[in-house]
């Protein structure tokens, strides 16, 4: 991989105090780690969480999860993204102690063809679809999951699981409700044959609300990375005191006066209306910040907020300088997220953006080079 001109520097300390202030829910935790640790470094986020103390992690695919493993994380290791599990999928579950998800029936006969004639017995999740209508099992049939799983003795469902659509949107309320009405049924449906069996519903607005019961082991997500779920609702600080993990800064490669009339960039995009002074930022769209800013996008360069102008190239972006009262020179830093002063968060990208801090993180935590 070419290393890239911009900077990515992760705060593992506010990871910590974010995990913390959840832990405040009284609820165990099953942090997730899924997609890089949403674009944060999943290696290191694992041996944050043993740090910790924490016993549940929940990561995307198989070889996510083994990586997570072979981090040093010591607890139950949940692969939200499993395809039908073939045997060598099943094979690296076993070797590494990981629970992948089951959500259809195809799953559960792979797993049970890969462990036939085996004396192993394998940990797994039961994805149960609630109403998200994307993976899982429906209500009507979680008799016959319970009475298959039952059969096969070497198949253990270790946690039954399910996903929240609309938790962070007051005005679904009843839809969640829903929701939790199928889960909790599913649920003791499990638990006639499989008492011992764990549930995991609330996700971070799940969690920030308490709308699971007590024993639910919740998976916050954006939560622990220092964002609320539930920003611009009537929710908005449920979960207080949550503080940014990622900064991406970038090098001013360049700083020159741009006359009235003259324009700049591909498209001639932008035209002085008046003397300026621009500098050229080395980040662009190749390390994942958009091509085309919405009106109002900023960086921060000495503490304060710069408009971003123009067209955003491959691997360079234009700012405006020109209201600055200490001229900057190439070679100074330009904060594209968090950093001193009138920081620019996830949560404003995201709204330049159109988008959320999810993406904005996993498209710019691509950087990371430490």
């Amino acid at each position: 991989m070419i290393e890239p001109s911009c900077r990515v520097h992760v705060n593992w300390e506010h990871f910590r105090h974010n995990i913390g202030i959840l832990m405040q829910k009284e609820h165990e935790l099953m942090p997730v780690i899924k997609a890089d640790a949403y674009g944060h470094g999943v290696a290191k986020a694992a041996m944050e969480l043993e740090r910790l103390g924490i016993r549940w992690a929940a990561a995307g695919t198989l070889r996510e999860a083994a990586l997570v493993r072979e981090s040093g994380f010591t607890g139950h290791i949940v692969a939200l993204l499993s395809r039908v599990p073939g045997r060598d999928d099943v094979a690296l579950a076993l070797e590494k102690n990981l629970v992948p998800l089951i959500h259809n029936k195809e799953g559960l006969h792979s797993v049970q063809e890969a462990l036939d004639g085996s004396s192993n017995t394998l940990d797994i999740a039961v994805k149960v679809d609630t109403g998200m209508a994307r993976l899982g099992f429906p209500l009507s049939d979680m008799e016959k999951v319970a009475a298959f799983l039952a059969e096969h003795t070497n198949i253990r469902p270790l946690v039954q699981v399910s996903h929240f659509s609309v938790a962070d949107e007051p005005d679904e309320d009843a839809y969640t409700a829903m929701q939790c009405d199928i889960f909790y049924r599913a649920a003791d449906i499990m638990h006639r044959y499989f008492p011992d069996m764990r549930c995991s519903l609330g996700n971070t607005a799940g969690l920030a609300v308490q709308v699971t019961k007590k024993d639910d082991i919740c998976r916050p997500g954006l939560a622990l990375y220092g964002y609320d779920p539930m920003f611009g609702t009537s929710r908005e600080g449920a979960c207080k005191g949550l503080l940014p993990v990622m900064e991406v800064s970038a090098p001013i490669i360049s700083v020159h006066p741009l006359h009235k009339g003259e324009s700049l960039g591909y498209g001639r995009a932008y035209k002085a209306a008046s003397e300026r002074l621009v500098g050229w930022v080395a980040i662009g769209y190749a390390d994942g910040y958009r091509r085309n800013p919405a009106p109002g996008t900023c960086m921060c360069v000495n503490g304060t907020r710069v408009p971003v102008i123009g067209r955003v190239a491959m691997q360079m972006t234009c700012v405006d300088l020109t209201d600055l009262p200490v001229p900057p020179v190439p070679g100074d830093i330009a904060y594209v997220l968090g950093g001193p002063g009138n920081a620019v968060t996830a949560q404003d990208i995201a709204t330049w953006w159109d988008t959320i801090p999810y993406e904005v993180t996993c498209l710019l935590g691509k950087n990371k080079t430490e």
